[in-house]
């Protein structure tokens, strides 16, 4: 009996560490951004917000490093993407750039809903300008890779345009500057530090950002630059 037991326990023991090391496995592997849309990325006040909500920012920034990757070396932009500069990786500070940018946005953006703000006809103007421009900017390879609709990009930069009103709005009754209440400003920061803002890292971490929009197995040209017109200037090059 006592053998018997002591197997029992044993076996259980050894399960146990089975599951734990699959749990582990599992946590370290890379989610595809596309297959949780509808997970968690943060909550405000217990407020959940999607990780839909991040796709613009995700194209936005993406786009934004590759172009300074394409300087950098621009037959593999990957290089780039992961140098690590003054104890920083330039691939996490994209990650993170993305997610304070977005908490940064959703709860200016609740803020001007809450006070009623709208946009008037010339903050429309200069918002249609700014989506033509975007769309315009996109590199090749994110124009077939967007991780979400058309429609909803265009949505979260309405979103943005009325966040970005209520912070003009914050500065000037603060009689402070603008960009101390943008998304990496010193009075926002101190500000948010007190705030009830939880990221949901289990799912964030395991999302690789720079291959999302883009693929690293060939240069991504700016959107009007195609594959004949690298190949000229390569062979103008030589």
């Amino acid at each position: 009996m006592k053998r018997m037991a002591r197997n029992i326990i044993i076996a259980i023991i050894i399960v146990a560490v089975i599951c734990g090391l699959v749990y582990s496995w599992q946590s370290r592997q890379q989610l595809d951004y596309r297959d949780c849309l509808e997970e968690t990325a943060f909550t405000v006040d217990g407020q959940a917000v999607q990780m839909k909500w991040l796709g613009f920012y995700v194209v936005y920034e993406e786009r934004e490093v590759e172009k300074q990757a394409q300087i950098y070396h621009a037959d593999n932009t990957a290089d780039y993407w992961n140098l690590h500069v003054d104890g920083h990786f330039i691939r996490q500070d994209a990650k993170d750039t993305i997610m304070q940018m977005a908490i940064h946005d959703y709860i200016y953006y609740q803020k001007a809903q809450a006070e009623g703000m709208t946009l008037d006809a010339s903050e429309q103007r200069s918002l249609e300008n700014t989506i033509s421009d975007f769309w315009m900017d996109l590199l090749d390879d994110q124009v077939d890779n967007l991780p979400v609709t058309d429609e909803y990009i265009v949505e979260t930069m309405q979103r943005i345009a009325l966040a970005e009103k209520y912070q003009a709005a914050l500065a000037a009754k603060k009689d402070r500057s603008y960009t101390s209440y943008s998304w990496n400003g010193g009075y926002y920061k101190k500000w948010l530090a007190k705030q009830d803002v939880e990221i949901n890292d289990k799912i964030w971490d395991r999302v690789s950002v720079g291959n999302i929009t883009l693929k690293h197995d060939k240069v991504n040209y700016v959107n009007g630059q195609d594959e004949k017109d690298s190949d000229e200037n390569e062979n103008r090059k030589k």
